[in-house]
């Protein structure tokens, strides 16, 4: 009875300290994501002929509707986190998170995978 009553608070604590961290490293995926589709987006622009009118116009419609796409995003990060972005721990974790998720980016540049790589290798 008395190792019931000691073990049920330790799961429950082990069991709400990791959701809470997959729910970060979710939330840093949602951010990652849209920044990679951003850098893709990007680079196809620098990439176009910009006398291709009809290429341009449909990378840029798409740059607008991820602009929305990413103010949502950040506006909602900002409303479930707005205590925790005071703490230095906090921001800590969210961009470690954020640096793993980026890495899975096909758009990313070597130099900032190199970079990212290592800030997560420390």
């Amino acid at each position: 009875m008395k190792l019931k009553s000691i073990l049920f608070p330790i799961l429950f604590f082990v069991f709400i300290f990791s959701s809470c961290k997959h729910e970060l490293k979710d939330d840093a995926a949602k951010v990652g994501d849209a920044m990679c589709r951003n850098i893709e987006i990007m680079n196809k622009l620098r990439a176009a002929d910009p006398a291709d009118s009809v290429t341009m116009q449909k990378l840029r419609m798409q740059q607008h509707q991820l602009e929305i796409e990413m103010t949502i995003i950040y506006k909602e990060f900002g409303e479930k986190y707005k205590e925790k972005t005071k703490d230095p721990n906090f921001n800590k974790k969210f961009n470690m998170e954020l640096r793993r998720a980026m890495l899975d980016c096909p758009s990313l540049s070597e130099k900032d995978r190199e970079i990212f790589e290592k800030e997560l290798n420390k």
